[in-house]
Parts: structure tokens; sequence; C-alpha cells
């Protein structure tokens, strides 16, 4: 039986797959983007919501006027949260650097829903009291947004995503894409 991070590998591989069967009728290619996160952390003794970076690179190796697909490289910075102190102290810094597939379904000429799946190298630096823990991990992590399309080139978007990592990682946040080429 497979465990819920083998699944979402094996989907994740066979949507890549399926992209390089069809043959790609325009890709715009290269982009990047960055955007503006509310992190909601999760943790024993903590329940914080912090203001978090993020920044990618894709590259859209599908489109069509029905699905497009994307090859996205990213960093996230899952926030940071702290609770206590001295030897009751409590504290949490998450980042993660991404590897993910993001589908898109255009909803008319400017508009586009899409999801992500991939994996994440997480870093958690964790204090309890006098003692200190880094753990790192490589965990699935799941993703569903909206965008806009200004002038062919430029997307603003809107996104949830959530990482499956010891702290239970979840992110709301809005941004912008560049496409190249």
């Amino acid at each position: 039986m497979f465990d819920r991070e083998r699944a979402i590998f094996c989907f994740s591989l066979a949507l890549l797959l399926s992209c390089f069967a069809q043959p790609s009728t325009k890709a715009d290619a290269l982009y990047i983007g960055a955007g503006a996160y509310i992190a909601d952390i999760n943790a024993p003794q903590l329940d914080e919501q912090d203001f978090a970076p993020a920044g990618f690179i894709g590259y859209q190796v599908l489109d069509t006027p029905l699905l497009m697909f994307s090859l996205e490289a990213g960093f996230y910075d899952l926030g940071e949260a702290s609770t206590g102190s001295g030897e009751l102290r409590a504290s949490f810094d998450a980042s993660a650097l991404t590897f993910a597939g993001v589908a898109y379904l255009p909803i008319g000429p400017f508009f586009e829903i899409y999801g992500k799946a991939g994996l994440a190298r997480l870093s958690l630096d964790s204090e309890l009291g006098s003692a200190s823990f880094n753990d790192d991990s490589t965990d699935p992590f799941l993703g569903i947004g909206a965008a806009f399309d200004f002038f062919d080139t430029v997307d603003i978007y809107a996104e949830y995503l959530r990482f499956d990592n010891s702290i239970d990682s979840q992110m709301v946040g809005v941004g912008i894409r560049l496409d190249f080429f």
C-alpha cells in the first residue's frame, strides 16, 4: 500500500512524463517570481503566524489552450515563531527549497487556476529551553492558486501552500510572476 509521500511523488512523476509525451504548441519558457506570504506555524505549544517571503524560477514545458505545465524550483521562508522565555522558551525557524510540477488550467484569455505538487527540502531550526535542534528532511508539498495575466508576460497570483513537515506549515500569499522569451 502506498503512503502519501509515494502517492504524491508518483503523481508528480506521471504528470511530468505525460508532458514530454505531448508536443508543445507554444511555451513562454523561462519565468521568475516572488511573493509575500503569511505562514501559519502549528507546533507543540505554538500556533503563530509570520510574514514570509518566497521566490521561484520555472520553465514552462507545455502551453496549450486546454492545459499548461511547468517545472519550478523555489525558496520559501516558512516563518519564525517563539514563545516563553529562559528555560521555558520554545522557538522555530523553518525554510524550504522546492522542486515542483505546476499544472495550469486557463479560464479565458487572462485568468488561470493551477495546482502545484512536489518535494521540499525542509530545514527546521528549533530551540526548546537550552537545547537546540536542527531537522532537515525532504517532504511533499501541495498548493493551489489563481493568476491574472497582464500583457501576456506579467502574472499576479494568489496561492495556498501546505508543507507536510513536523511543524505543519501552511502559507497563503500573493505575488508576481514575469515570463521571458
